[in-house]
């Protein structure tokens, strides 16, 4: 069994309640473009931040070089996106716990050894390549972004003839392909199941925030109780699987 398929398998779990929870939040944070882009600017950040370390150390760690896929970085067009949905002007830095926590991990954990970066580089670029094409098309009926496309989603969408298959298929022989020692592997094992849980709570401070929860006031005010039924549903459903 190779080695992207070892991922995939031993941490189906985790991927399966992170995406639980997404999907989830999801339902929330597009009631209000207000509260999808306090999502969308967090996740720019946790790109940024994965993509500039990639950047710094793969020069001198040939297994990241091997993962240099540029086509998917993303935090350029994720800048794009804030932009557009902070009215042309990038918003003040925002060190919220869940974005502090990611960097302090994962500064800690490419110091111990810079192949560990591939536990976070993997995880991101693989979901949005996964998810860009299904969420892409939802995003932008639901916010209107019809007229502006690809402004607001950007970052989920691929230069004209790119094909994620043929990438993500390119990408796992590359992973296969790596001499990785036991403890090199565990090692990102455990990176990955920290990104999932990372994720999870910045998921949780965009929907938990005081701009969500006026959002969702607002919405009670006019909405039928089945669709605030099904609302509150979505908020336990987070809860229970937190």
């Amino acid at each position: 069994m190779g080695f992207s398929e070892e991922l995939k398998k031993k941490l189906s779990d985790d991927h399966d309640k992170s995406d639980k929870i997404f999907n989830a939040a999801l339902s929330i944070a597009l009631t209000d473009r207000n509260v999808y882009r306090m999502a969308v600017y967090r996740f720019w950040k946790v790109f940024e931040m994965i993509e500039e370390m990639m950047d710094d150390l793969r020069g001198d760690c040939p297994e990241l070089q091997q993962l240099y896929f540029p086509t998917l970085f993303r935090s350029e067009a994720f800048e794009d996106d804030v932009l557009y949905f902070y009215d042309g002007e990038l918003p003040e830095d925002e060190v919220s716990p869940g974005l502090q926590e990611y960097k302090q991990k994962i500064q800690a954990d490419v110091a111990g050894d810079p192949v560990v970066l591939i536990g976070y580089l993997q995880t991101m670029q693989m979901a949005i390549l996964a998810g860009g094409a299904i969420l892409r098309p939802m995003i932008v009926r639901v916010l209107g972004l019809k007229k502006t496309f690809p402004l607001g989603v950007k970052a989920l969408d691929w230069p004209e003839g790119f094909s994620s298959a043929a990438t993500k298929k390119l990408y796992n022989e590359r992973l296969d392909a790596l001499d990785l020692t036991e403890d090199q592997k565990l090692a990102i094992f455990e990176a990955k199941r920290g990104v999932f849980a990372m994720n999870n709570k910045l998921i949780k401070e965009v929907i938990y925030s005081t701009e969500s929860r006026d959002v969702l006031l607002g919405i009670c005010k006019k909405v039928s109780a089945v669709c605030l039924f099904f609302m509150l549903l979505a908020l336990i459903y987070i809860m229970f699987l937190s």
